[in-house]
């Protein structure tokens, strides 16, 4: 059974918004922010074209994640910017 789009965007902000309040998180963490982005620009499954243009970014900053070192600095350092994805998805979902 696969997730509808809206389902897709509210798991994706909340794994953003984890790691935007602890500063912390997991490379699978990042594996599954970087699969959500990449399911939902391959389906391009909604018509928010800035829910979409959020979507590059997201899955960039996740795939650095993958392979960060100390993957909780690259979230600290990514903070303002997954506060402003979090905000952004937000005003979309209500």
């Amino acid at each position: 059974m696969s997730l509808s789009v809206e389902n897709q965007f509210s798991l994706l902000r909340d794994l953003l918004s984890e790691h935007c309040e602890s500063c912390c998180g997991s490379k699978s963490e990042c594996e599954q922010i970087s699969r959500l982005a990449r399911s939902i620009l391959s389906n391009k499954s909604t018509d928010q074209q800035e829910l979409l243009a959020l979507l590059p970014g997201i899955h960039s900053y996740s795939s650095a994640g993958e392979k960060a070192a100390d993957i909780n600095a690259h979230i600290t350092s990514n903070r303002e910017q997954l506060e402003d994805w979090v905000e952004t998805i937000n005003s979309f979902q209500g």
